[in-house]
Protein backbone atom coordinates (compact mmCIF):
# COMPACT_ATOMS: atom_id res chain seq x y z
CA UNK A 1 0.00 0.00 0.00
CA UNK A 2 1.38 3.50 -1.01
CA UNK A 3 1.11 6.17 1.74
CA UNK A 4 0.72 9.71 0.46
CA UNK A 5 2.49 11.55 2.70
CA UNK A 6 2.63 14.93 1.66
CA UNK A 7 -1.27 14.86 2.31
CA UNK A 8 -1.10 13.22 5.77
CA UNK A 9 1.57 15.53 7.03
CA UNK A 10 -0.53 18.23 5.36
CA UNK A 11 -3.81 16.74 7.42
CA UNK A 12 -1.54 17.05 10.72
CA UNK A 13 0.07 20.69 9.77
CA UNK A 14 -1.10 22.62 13.25
CA UNK A 15 -0.94 25.95 10.78
CA UNK A 16 -4.19 26.64 8.97
CA UNK A 17 -3.72 26.07 5.43
CA UNK A 18 -5.48 26.45 2.19
CA UNK A 19 -4.48 25.85 -1.32
CA UNK A 20 -6.59 27.31 -4.25
CA UNK A 21 -6.58 28.03 -7.62
CA UNK A 22 -6.86 31.92 -8.73
CA UNK A 23 -10.15 31.68 -9.27
CA UNK A 24 -10.52 31.25 -5.12
CA UNK A 25 -11.59 27.50 -5.81
CA UNK A 26 -10.50 25.46 -2.89
CA UNK A 27 -8.25 22.71 -4.05
CA UNK A 28 -7.35 21.83 -0.73
CA UNK A 29 -7.39 23.02 3.33
CA UNK A 30 -6.46 21.54 6.64
CA UNK A 31 -8.99 21.19 9.21
CA UNK A 32 -7.03 24.02 11.21
CA UNK A 33 -7.81 26.07 8.31
CA UNK A 34 -11.62 25.20 8.03
CA UNK A 35 -12.04 25.43 11.76
CA UNK A 36 -10.38 29.27 11.57
CA UNK A 37 -12.56 30.30 8.44
CA UNK A 38 -15.66 29.24 10.27
CA UNK A 39 -14.61 31.05 13.70
CA UNK A 40 -12.92 34.24 12.12
CA UNK A 41 -16.10 35.64 10.02
CA UNK A 42 -13.73 37.42 7.63
CA UNK A 43 -13.96 34.21 5.39
CA UNK A 44 -16.18 31.17 4.37
CA UNK A 45 -16.11 28.06 2.56
CA UNK A 46 -18.87 28.78 0.11
CA UNK A 47 -19.50 26.02 -2.98
CA UNK A 48 -15.97 24.46 -3.00
CA UNK A 49 -14.84 28.57 -3.25
CA UNK A 50 -12.63 30.78 -0.87
CA UNK A 51 -15.07 33.20 -0.50
CA UNK A 52 -14.83 36.48 2.13
CA UNK A 53 -17.91 38.19 4.15
CA UNK A 54 -17.63 41.89 2.43
CA UNK A 55 -16.75 43.37 -0.87
CA UNK A 56 -13.90 45.21 0.18
CA UNK A 57 -12.72 42.15 1.80
CA UNK A 58 -12.95 39.93 -1.53
CA UNK A 59 -11.32 42.58 -3.18
CA UNK A 60 -8.31 42.51 -0.85
CA UNK A 61 -8.26 38.27 -1.06
CA UNK A 62 -8.63 38.43 -4.93
CA UNK A 63 -5.96 41.34 -4.92
CA UNK A 64 -3.46 39.00 -2.48
CA UNK A 65 -4.52 35.42 -4.67
CA UNK A 66 -3.38 37.19 -8.20
CA UNK A 67 -0.24 38.84 -7.21
CA UNK A 68 1.08 35.82 -5.11
CA UNK A 69 4.54 34.98 -6.51
CA UNK A 70 6.98 32.09 -5.55
CA UNK A 71 8.46 34.21 -3.01
CA UNK A 72 6.31 34.14 0.05
CA UNK A 73 3.96 37.45 0.76
CA UNK A 74 1.76 38.93 3.36
CA UNK A 75 -0.98 40.65 3.41
CA UNK A 76 -3.94 41.30 5.76
CA UNK A 77 -7.38 40.71 5.09
CA UNK A 78 -10.75 41.68 6.35
CA UNK A 79 -9.26 44.68 8.78
CA UNK A 80 -12.13 46.82 9.15
CA UNK A 81 -12.55 46.86 13.13
CA UNK A 82 -14.89 44.00 13.11
CA UNK A 83 -12.95 41.85 14.79
CA UNK A 84 -12.86 39.41 12.03
CA UNK A 85 -9.02 40.27 9.98
CA UNK A 86 -6.75 37.45 9.27
CA UNK A 87 -3.09 37.65 8.10
CA UNK A 88 -2.09 35.71 5.21
CA UNK A 89 0.87 34.93 3.77
CA UNK A 90 0.46 33.35 0.24
CA UNK A 91 3.26 31.75 -2.24
CA UNK A 92 2.60 30.25 -5.51
CA UNK A 93 2.94 26.05 -5.37
CA UNK A 94 4.23 24.55 -8.50
CA UNK A 95 2.16 22.47 -9.34
CA UNK A 96 1.45 19.56 -12.39
CA UNK A 97 0.20 22.74 -14.85
CA UNK A 98 -2.11 24.10 -12.48
CA UNK A 99 -1.71 27.67 -10.85
CA UNK A 100 -2.09 26.93 -7.09
CA UNK A 101 -1.89 29.55 -4.69
CA UNK A 102 -0.99 28.29 -0.99
CA UNK A 103 -2.29 30.19 2.16
CA UNK A 104 -1.37 30.27 5.12
CA UNK A 105 -3.82 32.04 7.85
CA UNK A 106 -3.30 34.03 11.14
CA UNK A 107 -6.21 35.24 13.33
CA UNK A 108 -5.07 38.64 14.17
CA UNK A 109 -7.31 38.37 17.07
CA UNK A 110 -6.09 35.44 18.50
CA UNK A 111 -3.58 34.67 21.46
CA UNK A 112 0.21 34.82 19.58
CA UNK A 113 1.92 31.42 20.45
CA UNK A 114 5.83 31.10 20.30
CA UNK A 115 7.76 28.19 20.78
CA UNK A 116 11.27 28.19 21.15
CA UNK A 117 13.85 25.99 19.72
CA UNK A 118 16.74 24.45 22.72
CA UNK A 119 18.84 27.07 23.10
CA UNK A 120 21.13 25.27 25.41
CA UNK A 121 23.35 23.89 23.37
CA UNK A 122 23.00 26.51 20.82
CA UNK A 123 24.17 29.35 23.06
CA UNK A 124 25.24 27.33 26.52
CA UNK A 125 22.10 28.92 28.39
CA UNK A 126 21.17 27.36 31.56
CA UNK A 127 17.52 25.64 32.08
CA UNK A 128 16.47 28.93 33.84
CA UNK A 129 18.07 31.58 31.67
CA UNK A 130 16.19 29.37 29.06
CA UNK A 131 12.96 29.89 31.12
CA UNK A 132 13.24 32.97 31.68
CA UNK A 133 14.49 34.43 27.64
CA UNK A 134 10.95 32.40 26.67
CA UNK A 135 8.59 34.30 28.39
CA UNK A 136 10.77 37.41 27.75
CA UNK A 137 9.62 36.42 23.76
CA UNK A 138 5.89 36.12 24.82
CA UNK A 139 5.92 39.70 25.75
CA UNK A 140 6.42 39.38 29.81
CA UNK A 141 8.29 41.69 32.28
CA UNK A 142 10.95 40.46 34.67
CA UNK A 143 8.37 40.92 37.79
CA UNK A 144 5.49 38.82 35.81
CA UNK A 145 8.26 36.18 35.16
CA UNK A 146 9.57 36.37 38.96
CA UNK A 147 5.51 35.83 39.88
CA UNK A 148 4.83 33.47 37.65
CA UNK A 149 7.49 30.99 38.52
CA UNK A 150 8.09 32.20 42.03
CA UNK A 151 11.63 33.31 41.78
CA UNK A 152 13.09 36.46 42.91
CA UNK A 153 13.08 39.22 41.12
CA UNK A 154 16.98 39.68 41.50
CA UNK A 155 17.14 36.08 40.02
CA UNK A 156 14.97 36.65 36.93
CA UNK A 157 17.75 40.00 36.03
CA UNK A 158 20.69 37.81 36.55
CA UNK A 159 19.39 35.48 34.14
CA UNK A 160 18.31 38.11 31.51
CA UNK A 161 21.88 39.60 32.11
CA UNK A 162 23.34 35.97 31.75
CA UNK A 163 21.80 34.78 29.10
CA UNK A 164 22.14 38.35 26.97
CA UNK A 165 25.76 37.55 27.26
CA UNK A 166 25.65 34.39 26.03
CA UNK A 167 23.42 35.02 23.33
CA UNK A 168 25.39 38.39 22.37
CA UNK A 169 23.01 40.92 22.92
CA UNK A 170 22.27 43.96 25.03
CA UNK A 171 18.02 44.95 24.42
CA UNK A 172 15.21 42.61 24.24
CA UNK A 173 14.48 43.83 20.50
CA UNK A 174 17.91 42.58 19.55
CA UNK A 175 17.37 39.48 21.37
CA UNK A 176 14.06 38.66 19.46
CA UNK A 177 15.99 39.21 16.05
CA UNK A 178 18.88 37.26 17.19
CA UNK A 179 16.49 34.29 18.11
CA UNK A 180 14.06 34.81 15.37
CA UNK A 181 15.26 31.63 13.29
CA UNK A 182 14.91 29.45 16.80
CA UNK A 183 11.66 30.53 17.07
CA UNK A 184 8.10 29.41 15.49
CA UNK A 185 5.17 31.89 15.90
CA UNK A 186 1.93 30.92 15.60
Amino acid sequence: MLIDWPTRWFAQDPAPRVVVGRDLTVLAANRRAEELIEANGALSLRDGALAARDRRTSHDLSAAVTDAGPNPCFKVVGADGDGGALLVELVVLDGEGIEAVGITLRDLNAEVEIECADLEPVFGVTPGEHQVIVQLLRGQSSRDIAERFGKSILTVRTHVKRAYGKIGVKTRGQLFARLLPYLSIR
